[in-house]
């Protein structure tokens, strides 16, 4: 693995120049790159250079088509598995509505969850009768005895996050994949927090589907990510919403169709069998999907083992500089446990953290407090694009914070 210039990848990045940025598990910055392709597609929107609306339309979407691919990359799948979404949310929203889930069957989460995840299956649990179940953290920990104790068989599937918000807990994967493929139960990642930080490879560790917005470890602007959905249940999936984007193409393509004369919406309609059959259908966020790519492409060009293992490296020191200066610990340290999210505390007092996390935004550091279930403190985000300077003054900066009391 060829070591990255990191001091050219932060060059990148533009809004490091007037801070310490450590909050890309809340909002993270883009790249000159994202901001450079959506430039790019909104002078092409205002000049329209082909001068032909309609072959304009179609270049537009096969640009869209970019993102697909660069996620299909770094994740390990293949493009037509994947659907383009805005949202974490839309993405779990369009797998709670579509999986084939009945009254009487249930879901199993856990009370660590962002709010987010556990939004879409209380609604249709509300809606179909659908039991919801909760695995209980064990001092910030998911375990997988405790999700297969939790599971019966009525359960139809498991919807965790592969990394916790609140203080970066990676859940043992591979077993919780080995689990649910062993008792014939979907498996449902938020992987927001991880994908674009900590590699995850669906070809070494099978999942049903996963939900991920761009705007965090992804670095892209708002309003664009994507639905992983694996090939052998796609025809499982029942979609929300349908357009003519979600149609097979006609072989002779859009433009020409539209130009025949005896052509008719009484027809039979053919339905895309891949994951675009679970994108809008219809016009959608092309300037996020553009800005999307670019990012992807920054980060498939530096490689995700040399990112998550700069964000590990970057952590070990964070770790080393919290516990030197007397913070207690809310992540865990184990590698195989851990992501880019490092959760500390200055006494187990949400006030004094409060106190200090808004003194170190007045000295433009950026952090996070964060909680659930009792889980949760400063919530530091370590991202290929911070640099040792930033570890060392978000530790003197807190120590100083804490201090003043």
């Amino acid at each position: 693995m060829t070591t990255p210039d990191w001091a050219q990848v932060r060059a990148s990045f533009p809004g490091l120049e007037d801070k310490v940025f450590l909050d890309a598990a809340c909002v993270s910055i883009a790249p000159r790159q994202a901001r450079d392709a959506v430039v790019d597609f909104v002078d092409a929107v205002v000049r329209m250079p082909e001068a032909d609306a309609t072959r304009h339309h179609l270049l537009l979407d096969e640009g869209r088509r970019g993102a697909r691919s660069e996620v299909a990359a770094l994740i390990g799948a293949s493009a037509d598995e994947i659907a383009l979404v805005e949202s974490t949310s839309h993405g779990l929203s369009l797998l709670a509505n579509g999986l084939p889930i009945s009254g009487g069957e249930n879901i199993v989460l856990c009370d660590l969850e962002y709010v987010g995840v556990v939004a879409p299956w209380a609604a249709r649990a509300r809606e179909s009768g659908i039991d919801l179940r909760f695995v209980r953290n064990r001092e910030g920990r998911i375990e997988i005895d405790d999700v297969a104790r939790t599971i019966d068989d009525n359960t139809r599937a498991i919807c965790l996050s592969s990394v916790q918000w609140s203080n970066g807990y990676r859940i043992d994967l591979t077993s919780l994949s080995a689990l649910a493929r062993d008792r014939g139960i979907f498996l449902v990642l938020d992987a927001i927090q991880q994908i674009g930080a900590i590699r995850l490879d669906v070809r070494e560790t099978p999942v049903d589907a996963i939900a991920c917005g761009g705007h965090k470890w992804l670095n892209a602007p708002f309003g664009c990510g994507f639905l992983y959905v694996r090939r052998e249940i796609l025809p499982d999936v029942r979609p929300s919403l349908s357009g003519y984007l979600n149609l097979v193409p006609p072989p002779e393509g859009w433009g020409r169709y539209f130009a025949t004369p005896d052509i008719t919406p009484l027809r039979r309609y053919e339905f895309a069998t891949t994951a675009q059959k679970l994108d809008s259908g219809g016009t959608s966020n092309y300037p996020g999907s553009y800005g999307l790519a670019a990012s992807l492409r920054l980060i498939n060009g530096i490689g995700a083992p040399a990112i998550e293992e700069r964000i590990h490296t970057l952590a070990d020191r964070l770790f080393e500089g919290l516990l030197g200066a007397g913070f207690r610990l809310v992540s865990h340290r184990e590698r195989e446990r851990r992501s880019g999210i490092i959760t500390f505390t200055a006494a187990g007092d949400a006030a004094l953290d409060g106190r200090i996390v808004q003194r170190l935004r007045e000295r433009h550091v950026c952090i996070s407090q964060r909680y659930t279930s009792r889980v949760g403190g400063l919530r530091v985000s370590v991202h290929f694009f911070n640099n040792e300077d930033d570890i060392d003054t978000l530790v003197r900066e807190a120590v100083r914070a804490r201090d003043a009391g």
